[in-house]
């Protein structure tokens, strides 16, 4: 029991062992008079009561329309979303921003032309006509002086298909625009461009803060043919395989600015309120914790995400789900939303099969989920997850059960991993995506392993290995942290800009960690994230940070791997000299060295053999050979006392290496 919490409400004890107590008792057990009066596990409230820690218990210890205080690990109320009202309405080591109310980050990236904290979004969608309309409050924080223009991302006007040839579609018109003080802005929406250009009265000083509140309507998303790239972006309505129909947003990679006016960059994490509404009266799931819900209908509903994220990972979604709870791990509430024809089926257990375990093991080898919640959503979906922070999208072809590629509970393991490397963690621009991708790959295949052995890991490893030799064109045409215009997003010139993070990334991680070794890269990875943790990170600052870490100096090791195109190729050839009793082994990297360049091997990750004579009563023969300065063939002899029949390789186990004849 994480401590006994006496209550005295309405003239009721609560709780057997719990006393009245005469007035001094009361003073004397008035926690605020002794910081030791209250046990582990409880905290100090505002009234002088030990109450449950909020922060040991985020699930339970609060209820509806409250949030826990993490400087005090108390609950309060939450019904005016006002830090000046509610002191602890700030996450961590955000500060209140007076002016506005609103909860500030303690600093600002400077890198940004603008510095984005919050969205905090009105919208009603009315599904009968097809069309929404809202505001969004937008609270910023300048990063130079003498800002007298802003520019926001909204979405691009396009060509679309109708019957009988196409039509413009505008995801929304901006009405007006104001200022803090509700003074109209100046401003020019240009849907060619996809910008939407604000000009302030007075130019901001550099840290002043600014809300710009943006109104805006338009219709539902009308592209019906599934097949063409904007089908599934910006506010949308959709409809399951079960002919189940869904009211939800979209918004990766850039899409967000499609249904939100917003700094669209992966670089500007921001919290958000969502205040939501459907005239068919769906209750909303959305980013963060319900924490407030209007009566009458259509009702609202409001959520708040205390914690900043890219806005690529900002989502509502508003159907008739069944709620089906999980359980929760050392208080985040893990919970499962599914259509209710699938939920009547008890939901097929792989879909959530190891998802406690999982987290409760990335706590301890990253650090606890950063997040208060988190939650699956069953969906419509052209991808197989997405990780809407709290709330993930799973596309509903993918939870029945494994596919083909063994799709099943490492999907939902994929995605929560998101909380930690992408959503929490992010990248610091579009190039660095392969470490939200590989991160979240290489762990999922940790988790696997914790949970069913490591073989299990091994498996997936090996899978990963074989998609990669099965069709090597959708990995090998870029670099794995690919050095294109920054405002490309994955995938867009080049097909291993975006696949390549998935599978060849995890092997780099799995070659980083054999020369580290075991200990030592667990310590390092949970120092990059505790480094990184609500902040941009960068190939840079990890290279910068394993070489400051670590005796080896990991920049050839870059350069081949993370900065290169494709894989090494080996041919391995020998031949037994029986006379001198050796084995003469030769290797050749085959590999075009023009495209993809030469690759070392060497201390840790030299290319181990083992030779056997078919006799159990015999010792294999082993050694070794390494790759150095450029080498495209080197030649070993190996001493052997009898001429072996077989040879294996065991470095393929470690190594993402293609044996070829």
């Amino acid at each position: 029991m994480r401590g006994r919490l006496c209550l005295l409400l309405g003239g009721l004890l609560l709780l057997a062992g719990c006393h009245r107590s005469t007035r001094s008792d009361e003073a004397a057990s008035d926690c605020r008079h002794s910081e030791s009066l209250c046990g582990r596990g409880t905290a100090c409230a505002a009234n002088g009561q030990c109450l449950a820690d909020c922060r040991e218990n985020l699930a339970e210890a609060c209820g509806p329309g409250l949030l826990c205080n993490q400087g005090t690990g108390a609950c309060v109320a939450a019904q005016q979303l006002d830090c000046n009202e509610v002191p602890g309405l700030c996450w961590e080591n955000q500060v209140c921003d007076e002016p506005t109310g609103y909860c500030r980050e303690a600093s600002i990236d400077t890198e940004l032309a603008y510095d984005v904290q919050l969205y905090d979004y009105t919208l009603h969608v009315d599904t009968a006509a097809s069309t929404f309309s809202g505001q969004v409050s937008i609270f910023l924080v300048a990063t130079r002086g003498g800002t007298a223009t802003l520019t926001l991302d909204v979405g691009k006007t396009v060509e679309v298909p109708v019957a009988g040839g196409t039509a413009p579609y505008t995801p929304y018109t901006v009405t007006s625009v104001k200022s803090r003080s509700g003074a109209a802005l100046a401003f020019t929406q240009d849907s060619t461009a996809g910008t939407l250009t604000v000009t302030f009265g007075t130019p901001l000083e550099a840290h002043t803060s600014e809300v710009l509140t943006v109104a805006y309507h338009g219709p539902l998303n009308p592209i019906s043919d599934r097949s063409h790239d904007l089908y599934f972006t910006g506010l949308m309505r959709r409809e399951g395989k079960l002919g189940h129909s869904l009211v939800q947003t979209f918004g990766w990679p850039h899409h967000t600015r499609r249904w939100l006016p917003s700094h669209d960059h992966p670089r500007d994490i921001a919290r958000a309120i969502a205040r939501v509404s459907i005239d068919n009266g769906h209750p909303v799931q959305a980013n963060g914790v319900l924490v407030q819900e209007s009566e009458g209908t259509p009702r609202r509903r409001t959520f708040l995400l205390r914690q900043p994220v890219p806005t690529y990972a900002l989502n509502f979604i508003a159907s008739d789900y069944t709620r089906v709870p999980i359980g929760n791990v050392e208080g985040v509430q893990v919970e499962a939303y599914m259509y209710p024809v699938a939920a009547e089926s008890a939901v097929p257990p792989l879909w959530w099969t190891g998802t406690l375990g999982a987290m409760k093991y990335l706590n301890e080898a990253l650090g606890p989920f950063p997040f208060e919640r988190y939650a699956m959503m069953q969906v419509p979906s052209a991808l197989g997850g997405m990780e809407h922070a709290t709330v993930v999208s799973i596309a509903d072809t993918r939870t029945e059960g494994p596919d083909e590629e063994g799709h099943g509970n490492k999907l939902v393991i994929h995605e929560m991993l998101h909380h930690w490397w992408g959503d929490s963690a992010h990248q610091a621009s579009w190039e660095e995506f392969w470490l939200n991708e590989s991160l979240s790959s290489f762990y999922t295949a940790e988790a696997l392993g914790v949970l069913g052995g490591r073989s299990a890991f091994q498996a997936e490893l090996d899978r990963m290995k074989a998609a990669i030799f099965k069709a090597p064109a959708r990995y090998d045409d870029d670099a794995l942290r690919w050095s294109r215009h920054p405002e490309e997003v994955p995938g867009e010139t080049t097909k291993a800009s975006f696949g390549a993070p998935y599978v060849k990334g995890p092997w780099v991680w799995q070659m980083i960690r054999l020369q580290l070794g075991e200990s030592a890269f667990a310590a390092f990875m949970k120092k990059f994230y505790a480094a990184t943790r609500f902040k941009p990170y960068s190939t840079a600052q990890l290279l910068a940070l394993l070489n400051a870490e670590s005796a080896v100096d990991f920049t050839p090791f870059f350069k081949e791997w993370v900065y290169g195109r494709g894989w090494p190729k080996l041919a391995s050839t020998w031949s037994y000299d029986s006379a001198r009793r050796v084995i003469r082994l030769t290797v050749r990297q085959t590999q075009d060295v023009a495209r993809y360049g030469s690759y070392t091997f060497s201390g840790p990750l030299a290319l181990k053999y083992a030779f056997d004579d078919a006799d159990a009563a015999t010792a294999s023969c082993t050694g070794e050979v390494t790759f150095t300065g450029g080498a495209l063939e080197s030649t070993v002899d190996i001493p052997c006392a009898r001429a072996p029949t077989t040879m294996n390789q065991p470095f393929t186990r470690d190594l993402l290496v293609e044996l070829v004849p």
